[in-house]
């Protein structure tokens, strides 16, 4: 650490370095966003490609894919948005997405391993509140296929997706010749943080929760080596997705006890696709932060012990 007041900053006052534009620099960057056809991922791939990246899109269906990548084409030109049909929750689907890319580019500068899936799960708020009901209901409508199969894509998939581009994040320093190697955001949740059930998703709370150790893990492994690849966690609360019953209705900026009190968030609507674009680049344009865990939730985690708990 340092005296601020007479050394932080001197090599780049007057420089322009501090203006917005420079500070969340991406143009001509290469990024991956995986699932990055519809919710969250196509906010994701539409900011960065507005702002001039590159961007390969992917998903199990080829459709949606191709129509994110028509509508959320810049209007400038410079950047652009590639879908690439592909399956991330298994291995054969992962290497078809780096053959692909390693076929057109000597390095990526992001992933974003945004892919993710919530199941249908037992209801425990929804039964009558004895040992017995609770153990029928959580017991014999739950299965072990269930639960393994959404911690196979929400938390295994990202760990091989991690380590397969490995060579190309890295060779965004040493080929690309960027200020650092490319950096991983992987997606989380506030339900992997929240010690609530959220009633009854056990499987998907728990597996969020093993994304965010996930990432904590690659960042400290990839920094003790001196990989120079940083890798954080973005942690959402209530957005509007394929995932999320959330209409976009609450997403603007007018507030609403109706939202507040449904969805037990202070401020009164769901988080919309500003807000999420703002957090993704702070994340990943940031060349000193990693192992980090970044919640946007409009303070549902600050008041989920009190009131009503969903």
């Amino acid at each position: 650490m340092t005296d601020s007041s007479h050394t932080l900053g001197k090599s780049v006052l007057g420089t322009g370095a501090l203006q917005i534009p420079k500070l969340f620099n991406v143009e001509g960057w290469v990024a991956i966003v995986t699932g990055g056809g519809t919710g969250l991922g196509l906010i994701t791939a539409a900011a960065l490609a507005a702002n001039g990246a590159k961007v390969y899109i992917t998903g199990r269906r080829l459709e949606p894919l191709e129509q994110a990548a028509k509508s959320a084409a810049p209007q400038d030109g410079k950047g652009q948005i590639i879908p690439i049909q592909a399956d991330a929750s298994n291995k054969e689907g992962i290497l078809k997405v780096r053959e692909f890319i390693q076929a057109r580019e000597k390095w990526v500068n992001v992933l974003i391993n945004n892919h993710g899936v919530s199941l249908e799960h037992a209801m425990i708020d929804e039964v009558e509140q004895t040992p017995e009901a609770l153990s029928k209901e959580m017991f014999e409508n739950e299965t072990f296929d269930h639960w393994l199969d959404a911690y196979r894509i929400n938390t295994a998939s990202y760990y091989f997706t991690s380590f397969a581009f490995l060579p190309l994040l890295a060779a965004a320093k040493t080929v690309g010749n960027f200020p650092e190697a490319g950096n991983i955001l992987n997606l989380g949740s506030v339900s992997g943080i929240t010690v609530t059930s959220q009633r009854g998703q056990f499987s998907y709370n728990a597996n969020k929760a093993a994304t965010i150790s996930l990432s904590h893990q690659l960042a400290a492994e990839f920094a003790r080596r001196g990989l120079n690849i940083r890798v954080n966690v973005v942690c959402p609360g209530y957005f509007p997705s394929g995932m999320s019953p959330i209409s976009d209705e609450f997403a603007g900026n007018n507030t609403t006890n109706e939202f507040r009190q449904k969805w037990g968030t202070p401020f009164g609507r769901a988080g919309n696709a500003v807000d999420y674009a703002q957090c993704i680049f702070s994340l990943i344009a940031n060349q000193y932060v990693t192992g980090a865990e970044l919640v946007i939730d409009g303070g549902w985690l600050l008041v989920q012990g009190f009131g009503k708990i969903v």
